[in-house]
This record gives C-alpha cells, sequence and structure tokens, in this order.
C-alpha cells in the first residue's frame, strides 16, 4: 500500500467526521484508479486483440476516433460497452468511499458515464452524471429529447459481429433510430447532439442541495478530476468552495493536484493513488469511531 502523510489522511477523516454534508466530485481518475484505466495497454491486449492487430495500444487512442466506419464503430463499442459497463458490478473502491460518506448528507457529481457509483450503493436520487451514461443510447440528430437503453440494440449487433476482427459485418447491425432511421450513438457528450434534457432533474437536485448545504459545514471530495473536461467537475468544485463560507476542498490525484492559492487553507491536495487514500482514510475513521 503506498505510504501517504499520515497526518494529512487524519486531517481528511477529521474532516469528513465533522462534515454537515459532502459533495463528491468524480473524474476519470477515479474509474483508473478502481481498475478500469483507459491507458493500460496489458488490458486492451486483453480485451481488444482484434483492435491491437489494427494498430491500437489502449483504449484512450479510440476516444473519439474520427477514421472508422459505422461497423468499426460499433463493433468497437460493443466490446468496450461489454467491458466497462455490462460485465462491472459493485466495485471495492467505490463501495469503500460510499461507506465513507453514507451517514452524511451526499451528493455525487461526475463526468464519468461507467455507472460505478449507483452499482456501488450510491442513491440515483443524489447523482449528477452530466457526460450521459453507457448504458443509454440516442439519436444523433437528435429527432427527440429521448434516450433508449442501449443493451437491446447491442443484443441486435449479435448475428452480424465478428468477434475475431472485433467489428460488425453488415450495415444491418449499426443502431438506427426508432423514431427516424438516422444513425445513433451512445449517451455520452461528445458534440452538440447530446440530449441534456434527461439530466435536467438530476441537475435541480444537485443545486437544491447546494442551496441547503450553503451554510453549512462542506467538505468538497475532488476525485481525479483533471484537465480535460475541467469546466465539468474541476472548476466548479472550487467555484462552490469559495461560495461556501464553511466548505474545505480536498483533492486526490496522481499529477493535477493543484489548488487555487486563494483557497489557501480551506483547501487540501493530495499527490498519490486514490484508491490508496480512500482506502487510508477509511481505515482511519475506522478507529476514530
Amino acid at each position: 500500500m503506498q505510504q501517504l502523510n499520515i497526518q494529512t489522511l487524519k486531517n481528511i477523516s477529521s474532516l469528513i467526521k465533522d462534515a454537515d454534508a459532502i459533495l463528491i466530485g468524480a473524474g476519470a481518475g477515479l474509474t483508473a484508479a478502481a481498475g478500469i484505466n483507459y491507458l493500460d495497454r496489458e488490458k486492451f491486449a486483453e480485451v481488444y486483440p482484434g483492435w491491437q492487430k489494427k494498430g491500437f495500444n489502449a483504449q484512450y487512442e479510440l476516444m473519439g476516433y474520427p477514421y472508422w466506419s459505422q461497423e468499426e464503430q460499433w463493433g468497437y463499442y460493443k466490446v468496450h460497452l461489454e467491458y466497462v459497463y455490462f460485465s462491472q458490478s459493485a466495485n471495492p473502491l467505490y463501495q469503500t468511499l460510499f461507506d465513507l460518506v453514507k451517514d452524511k448528507d451526499y451528493f455525487v457529481m461526475t463526468s464519468n458515464v461507467d455507472g460505478l457509483f449507483y452499482k456501488s450503493g450510491f442513491a440515483r436520487e443524489r447523482f449528477y452524471a452530466p457526460q450521459g451514461d453507457y448504458g443509454k443510447i440516442q439519436c444523433t440528430t437528435p429527432c427527440s429529447e429521448q434516450v433508449w437503453d442501449i443493451e437491446p440494440f447491442l443484443a441486435q449487433m449479435d448475428p452480424y459481429f465478428d468477434p475475431v476482427e472485433q467489428v460488425l459485418t453488415s450495415d444491418d447491425g449499426v443502431p438506427k433510430c426508432p423514431n427516424c432511421g438516422e444513425t445513433m450513438f451512445i449517451h455520452a457528450r461528445v458534440d452538440g447532439s447530446f440530449v441534456d434534457k434527461v439530466h435536467e432533474g438530476e441537475r435541480e437536485a444537485l443545486i437544491s442541495w447546494l442551496d441547503s448545504n450553503r451554510e453549512k459545514k462542506v467538505v468538497l471530495l475532488d476525485l481525479g478530476s483533471g484537465f480535460n473536461t475541467p469546466t465539468v467537475i474541476r472548476h466548479p468544485m472550487e467555484q462552490i468552495t469559495r461560495a461556501f463560507p464553511d466548505a474545505h476542498l480536498v483533492r486526490v490525484n496522481l499529477d493535477h493536484t493543484s489548488t487555487p492559492p486563494d483557497l489557501g487553507f480551506r483547501a487540501t491536495a493530495v499527490k498519490g493513488d486514490i484508491k490508496a487514500v480512500i482506502e487510508q482514510v477509511s481505515a482511519l475513521a475506522a478507529v476514530a469511531e
């Protein structure tokens, strides 16, 4: 287990214990710490051998990749979704995090779309995922503000899926919008076609939670947010800390640990493995009970 500054970990444990409310802001670094690392070449070779033969070495290389056909794209995503979404159940790291905050008035906002929070015990009504959900699919036009469960669309690909090349062999397997017949894509924010409306309820719940806790002692746990989309998690966590007079930001990250100078002692940065930090803070919290 990674050796971290014990006093810093004790301080974080005390902050959580004394908090009236906890806001978790989670980025890709948390999912990587939980074992799904988009830069893991060894895992890529195991799960995506057909795509390794095509010259790719990591999942990250195919994020936003523009040079493929619909048959190639959906062949890849069929494998990808079955690995990162449907094969994943409750995750030990997320469960440890849940145990740490479950008795508090907590809320989660995340840029992750893998569903690991609600698969690991976190309440759906305390959850805001503005970047989407791998369990859903939408029209790319979009012709409506509707999203659908993606699993039946993946099942329809089975007769056309080449498991060696990991592509679809026919356009007949490519998902088509049930309403207008146009192309579809995973409900994940990649461009202006993303259907935002389905997340309005989540956003309103977050705003209501923030309003009710504005004058309380709030700890903001920023776990694994970086600079790919800093306006989704990283910057809002800093802005909320500034706006709340009794808030404290705890930022844990392998690389991007800087905190705004104006937050001063109301921010704690930990450079290290998120899994190790959460496990050790959890252990300290258990001893303190």
